[in-house]
């Protein structure tokens, strides 16, 4: 299906898991901020910060933009010691979806969850009914261009590669974000994580540009979750991260995951002073996808 509607979306399963697990105390502080700036990054899950003039989380902002693009099947996956994520979206539902929670606990001897990859593998081994859809995958601290979600839809396997001078971030935040390698063929090559200036110049495509992934990742049930289940555990991390999980698939099945060469802007929470220009940006309506 080369032209996805929402409506065909609505008619089909179409699950999403939202990886939500990371805490606002990792923020790193900095500026001369508003009290209840401070206390938003501090106190609540990062996901849960609430945004803008109705001060709604940024989490309720995905999981209502998801909706409005036919994702109607959603799980977020939490940390263990999260009271705030569940019992808002009890006080405040969201219509017209099925949305659950499954709690990412940190396992004996371990002092933090294993990471991105072990988040997706509870959620998939959650929810085998899912066994016949290809899933969607998004990071819960950022907000994607409207529009993502939707052409996504087009591809059963997929990775959205977006142009790192159009995502509306600093370039040195830029720098810290994989980038994506594709083939003629339109194929993934390989996703490679926190990069040196070299590996980022190896990268760039024939256009010129650096594609970076933002987290957001598509693909069959079965497939994604053999990516996740073999995905290696970082020597120094001691984490499974998605990235690499989906990169190593890729290698061991060349030519299945299509990259999507994107652009727009993401509303990302990774200072506290994020808290504020993320709120603006939202009163004003947000981002859209762009060619």
């Amino acid at each position: 299906m080369s032209n996805p509607t929402t409506e065909y979306c609505m008619n089909n399963l179409n699950p999403l898991i939202i990886m939500a697990a990371g805490k606002g105390s990792r923020m790193r502080s900095g500026g001369n901020l508003p009290d209840w700036v401070i206390e938003e990054a501090a106190s609540r899950p990062k996901a849960m910060i609430r945004l803008g003039k109705e001060r709604k989380p940024l989490l309720e902002h995905l999981v209502e933009q998801a909706k409005s693009e036919g994702l109607r099947n959603i799980c977020i996956v939490i940390g263990e010691e999260d009271e705030v994520t569940p019992s808002h979206f009890d006080a405040h539902p969201v219509t017209d979806i099925t949305l659950d929670f499954v709690v990412q606990r940190i396992a004996p001897g371990r002092n933090k969850p294993e990471g991105t990859a072990e988040a997706v593998e509870l959620a998939l081994d959650n929810y085998p009914t899912w066994k016949d859809s290809s899933v969607t995958v998004a990071n819960g601290d950022n907000l994607p261009p409207k529009g993502m979600f939707l052409a996504m839809q087009c591809h059963p396997c997929c990775v959205p590669a977006f142009n790192s001078t159009h995502i509306g971030l600093p370039q040195e935040r830029v720098r810290a974000f994989a980038v994506i390698r594709r083939g003629d063929d339109g194929a993934l090559i390989g996703i490679d994580e926190k990069p040196d200036e070299q590996t980022v110049e190896a990268s760039r495509w024939k256009d010129g540009t650096v594609r970076v992934s933002m987290n957001y990742f598509r693909m069959p049930y079965s497939d994604l979750l053999e990516a996740v289940r073999k995905a290696p555990l970082h020597p120094q991390r001691m984490e499974r991260e998605l990235p690499v999980a989906v990169s190593s698939w890729s290698a061991r099945h060349p030519g299945q995951i299509q990259v999507l060469p994107s652009a727009g802007a993401f509303l990302d929470l990774t200072h506290p002073e994020d808290i504020l220009t993320a709120g603006l940006k939202l009163d004003k309506g947000g981002f859209q996808l762009r060619d």
